[in-house]
């Protein structure tokens, strides 16, 4: 585990004293995407445990943003494999030289408050109910404990985008869809190539090609 990662750990320990059992909390160490998790307290809110993977907020800040100054991102809506919408806010831990090395992740799920609230308002039909309602909230986390999951989830969102199946789409609308997984990120965890190529119905070389074509355009841009 990287040294710095370790010196969160007691702080997470803290945190869960403190906020309760109604939040996990856990800590990424991004020495492996594929099994970031290396620490977890709650972990039945969102069904995750030590050795899963990464998430896709996650992964598409260290591909696009990491070497800026952001420090963290709050209050934020994630989601479960489950379909838990769930209040989160994710801290990131650097390194002596500024590189992102790991994330303390802060994940609330507060869905007896809202229950209780609506009870309370029914009662109450004058009053005007603040609290944001988890079914209309905007989800920009997905907590799922499976890297290759997360992976098919992703193409699947992106060629879905496009309305075409994949085997009617022309050469530069495939080139397109790789464009945006390589934005989010993807292609950073192993065996992301292989399921595209699968996906878009194209060979493995072709897509690794269209990666390496991107990266240049992108290099000259």
């Amino acid at each position: 585990m990287n040294v710095e990662i370790k010196k969160f750990i007691p702080i997470a320990d803290f945190l869960s004293k403190v906020i309760g059992e109604n939040t996990e909390i856990l800590i990424h160490d991004f020495t492996s995407y594929q099994e970031s998790i290396v620490h977890i307290i709650n972990g039945h809110i969102s069904n995750r445990r030590v050795g899963d993977s990464i998430t896709d907020l996650v992964l598409e800040f260290l591909k696009n943003e990491s070497k800026g100054d952001t420090q963290y991102v709050c209050n934020y809506n994630s989601k479960t494999s489950n379909d838990k919408v769930l209040y989160s806010s994710t801290f990131f831990i650097r390194d002596e030289n500024n590189d992102v090395v790991g994330a303390l992740c802060l994940n609330s799920d507060y869905s007896e408050v809202e229950k209780s609230f609506s009870v309370i308002s029914s009662f109450l039909p004058n009053f005007n109910k603040q609290i944001v309602s988890s079914q209309k909230a905007v989800v920009k986390e997905n907590l799922n404990s499976d890297s290759q999951q997360m992976t098919l989830n992703k193409i699947d969102a992106v060629v879905n985008e496009f309305g075409i199946s994949p085997d009617r789409m022309t050469i530069d609308e495939k080139t397109k869809i790789i464009s945006e997984l390589q934005e989010y990120g993807v292609f950073m965890l192993r065996g992301s190539v292989q399921e595209t190529a699968k996906k878009l119905c194209l060979s493995e070389p072709s897509v690794y090609r269209y990666i390496k074509k991107i990266k240049n355009e992108t290099s000259l841009a």
